[in-house]
């Protein structure tokens, strides 16, 4: 075996062991990448507002309904809430820090329910928070895309488009 034939062997393990290196180092930055994006999402999750609403008491015929809001999530921008007691519906928005202790506010009486419910519940709970993403806290804290359109849509559905204005949500002219 004269010396050109060690060198070409010798080139040709060092060519496959840089190969096999070459795909495991590929291999091993895809799953970085995808430890990452998974981990930015868990992060994205946790600083997404999350609304708690307690009612404290029944409100006087034609009086704002008294609420306590607890955010036990990131800091809320701005949102908007729509709930109904009795015979009436009550709307008002909201900002709140990140994980604020409770906070007692008055939502005052917008219009008629077209149905009496028993019991204080909420119809309709937006926050956005203060990278602008907007999220629908009654279905799971779902993402929506498009605010000023989805609360159209909300407001249609339960009768009160054009009693009601989220400016703060929707971009419009209070923003």
């Amino acid at each position: 075996m004269d010396s050109t034939t060690v060198l070409e062997a010798l080139g040709v393990v060092a060519a496959a062991f840089a190969l096999w290196g070459a795909i495991f180092a590929t291999r091993a930055d895809v799953a970085t990448r995808k430890a990452r994006s998974e981990a930015v999402r868990r992060w994205d999750d946790t600083i997404r507002p999350v609304p708690h609403f307690s009612f404290t008491s029944s409100p006087s015929v034609g009086q704002p309904i008294e609420v306590e809001v607890e955010n036990l999530g990131g800091a809320l921008a701005a949102g908007a809430v729509i709930v109904q007691h009795g015979d009436n519906l009550f709307a008002g928005e909201l900002s709140l820090p990140e994980k604020a202790p409770p906070r007692r506010m008055l939502l005052n009486p917008v219009v008629q329910a077209w149905q009496r419910s028993p019991q204080p519940r909420c119809l309709l709970l937006v926050a956005r928070d203060i990278s602008g993403r907007t999220w629908d806290c009654l279905d799971g804290t779902k993402m929506i895309k498009d605010p000023r359109r989805w609360m159209q849509a909300q407001l249609r559905e339960l009768r009160m488009q054009g009693i009601v204005d989220f400016p703060a949500i929707t971009g419009g002219a209070g923003k």
